[in-house]
This record gives C-alpha cells, sequence and structure tokens, in this order.
C-alpha cells in the first residue's frame, strides 16, 4: 500500500553546503579570468579599427584625386577626432549655390576614438598647423605627398601616400608601454607547433 504523497516528502528543505559554494565560487572565478583579458584588449582592437580607416580613407582620396574631375581633399577636426574627404562641387540641395567644399556622398567619415590622434601631418615638405586642417588634390596636376601618425594608447602607425601610389606605405610600431612579452614556447608545449 502507498503512503500518501503529502506524509511522504517529510525530507527537510536544506541551503547549499560550503562545498557547493565553493566550487559556484572557483567557477565564477575561471570565467572572470578568461573575459576580462579579453575586455582589456578592447581598446588596443578598436585603436586598430581606427588606423585601418584612416588608411582606407587616405586610399580613397588617392584613387579620387587620380580619377575625379574636381578637387578632392582630407579634412581632420581633431577635437571632434573627425577625419573626412571632401569634394569642391556644387551642392545639389541649393540650385543656386556656388562651388563649395562638402563631404564626399561615396565614403564615410571616419571618427576616431577619444585616445586616438593624427599627429605628425604633413603635405608634401610641409607641417600641418594644429587644430583643424586639409591637404586638397587637383585634377590633373601632381597630388601632394601625404604622410601623418595615427596615434594612441595602445597604437603608433605612421603612414606615407606618395605622389604616384595608390595606397599608402603603412609602419605599424609598438606604443609606449606596449612591447611585446617574450614566450619559451618550449616550456609551453608548443615547440613543436606550427606557425
Amino acid at each position: 500500500m502507498l503512503a500518501h504523497p503529502s506524509i511522504a516528502t517529510t525530507a527537510r528543505h536544506r541551503g547549499f553546503s560550503l562545498l557547493e559554494a565553493l566550487l559556484v565560487v572557483a567557477v565564477i572565478a575561471l570565467l572572470a579570468g578568461l573575459v576580462v583579458p579579453r575586455l582589456g584588449g578592447l581598446q588596443r582592437r578598436e585603436e586598430r579599427l581606427a588606423a585601418d580607416r584612416a588608411a582606407d580613407l587616405l586610399t580613397m582620396f588617392a584613387f579620387r584625386s587620380a580619377a575625379a574631375t574636381q578637387p578632392v581633399g582630407l579634412m581632420y577636426d581633431p577635437a571632434e577626432g573627425r577625419l573626412e574627404l571632401l569634394i569642391y562641387d556644387i551642392d545639389p540641395t541649393i540650385a543656386e549655390m556656388p562651388v563649395v567644399w562638402q563631404p564626399d556622398r561615396l565614403s564615410m567619415p571616419v571618427l576616431l576614438p577619444e585616445s586616438v590622434q593624427i599627429v605628425d601631418a604633413t603635405e608634401g615638405r610641409n607641417a600641418m598647423p594644429p587644430g583643424v586642417w586639409m591637404i586638397a588634390s587637383r585634377p590633373g596636376g601632381e597630388r601632394p605627398r601625404v604622410a601623418w601618425r595615427v596615434a594612441g594608447e595602445a597604437i603608433d602607425v605612421s603612414m606615407v601616400l606618395e605622389p604616384h601610389a595608390l595606397y599608402p606605405q603603412r609602419s605599424d610600431r609598438q606604443a609606449a608601454g606596449g612591447a611585446r612579452a617574450p614566450r619559451d614556447l618550449n616550456r609551453e608545449g608548443m615547440d613543436r607547433s606550427r606557425w
């Protein structure tokens, strides 16, 4: 004969044991140890992406100045962290507007993170002044040599666009304090792995 279900379940409800609590804390610590270093590299990835976008905009400047029928310019505003490609053209929204510098409709401006700036910019042999500056190229004429450094807390990238080139030459350097630490692959068990 079966006992009534409410009478058969007289077991007490207990809390967690010390061992179970320690196990949960250990699992949380392990997960935090895996996630926190990845979040620390987020700034470095964001800065590298900004440098890649600045190089892409420099490439677009070279292409547009080689193929366009209007003057093309690069403008940098350090207060906004904005790097933008401009075209000297009429404004299509206002019919009687004279020719003005306006954003290129085929390229997006680059918004640099707060920790990244363009420094040591030159047009030919002339250093660009602090503050807002612009580098322009005229169709049919020789494009100026453009050089600059994109510097941040985790990156330091130099870019040079020669007058005849369509792509900038780029050299990445470690930012201050960002030197790589040596690794002993033998001790890590990776002595026979392929690189």
